[in-house]
């Protein structure tokens, strides 16, 4: 009941706004407001003499990303900088992080079950931190079939390049860092899908139920690295779908989501 209290109150982007965008450019902006974004420190000197730069911080409604490459950089850049919140949240939630399989003389997984560990307890650890797994930014393989059969070959519509995951013992915990995502002033929340919901139809997904939150990096340091628009996804899940994502329930879910032609 919390949880589905507390994403009810944040302010999403509807769907036609949350899109990947370019940000907006100097000449279409008000004189009264060119001045003052000329001193940005995150804009280049020379910029500002020629009249013509981009504005950080601030999206063009008219501009769409249009190219899979822009996504792909913006991404690499995005997903070390949310992957840094990503260690902040889990510590203070207890939020667990994906091991990779330890391989036994004979070189095969000691077991199929896919092990997480508490990041708070990873992080002192080197030789569990050696195994702390992020996910890879999406396969570009994917990324296309994506944009051919669920996006029209729009690029702006793929949210998910970067992606990252926190998984939890309990919805309590699950809901706690929830509430510290949305009180953390260096992101930006423009979606919540709530899978948790009791009134979401987990058939669609295989068996599947997370929450799915699209956001952005908008701290100085995105600011400065150019990417503070580009949207991201993090996954907040409980550790038995977690195991859904893999193996035989990855499957599952590949399956229902093929059905569907996303």
């Amino acid at each position: 009941a919390h949880l589905d209290q507390a994403v009810s109150v944040i302010k999403q982007k509807d769907d036609q706004f949350c899109r990947q965008h370019n940000r907006l450019i100097s000449n279409s902006m008000a004189p009264e407001h060119v001045g003052h974004t000329a001193t940005n420190p995150s804009i280049y000197p020379l910029f500002p003499d020629i009249e013509h730069w981009y504005l950080p911080g601030l999206r063009d409604p008219k501009s769409l990303v249009t190219s899979l490459n822009q996504l792909y950089a913006q991404a690499a850049i995005a997903n070390l900088l949310v992957i840094e919140r990503v260690k902040v949240w889990a510590e203070q939630s207890s939020g667990m992080v994906k091991l990779t399989s330890k391989m036994s003389g004979g070189g095969e997984a000691e077991n199929r079950r896919v092990k997480f560990v508490k990041w708070s307890n990873a992080k002192n650890d080197p030789a569990l931190m050696k195994r702390v797994h992020w996910t890879p930014l999406k396969r570009q393989n994917r990324a296309i079939e994506k944009l051919l059969r669920s996006y029209g070959m729009f690029p702006s519509r793929l949210l998910d390049i970067s992606r990252n995951f926190l998984v939890f013992k309990d919805i309590k915990d699950l809901a706690k860092c929830f509430d510290i995502i949305a009180a953390d002033e260096n992101v930006q929340i423009n979606r919540v899908k709530n899978r948790m919901s009791a009134s979401y139809n987990s058939s669609e997904s295989g068996g599947y139920r997370d929450v799915c939150i699209n956001l952005s990096v908008v701290n100085k340091e995105a600011e400065f690295l150019g990417c503070e628009l580009h949207i991201c996804e993090i996954q907040l899940l409980l550790e038995e779908f977690a195991q859904i994502k893999t193996a035989d329930g990855h499957k599952r879910y590949v399956q229902a989501r093929n059905s569907r032609g996303v």
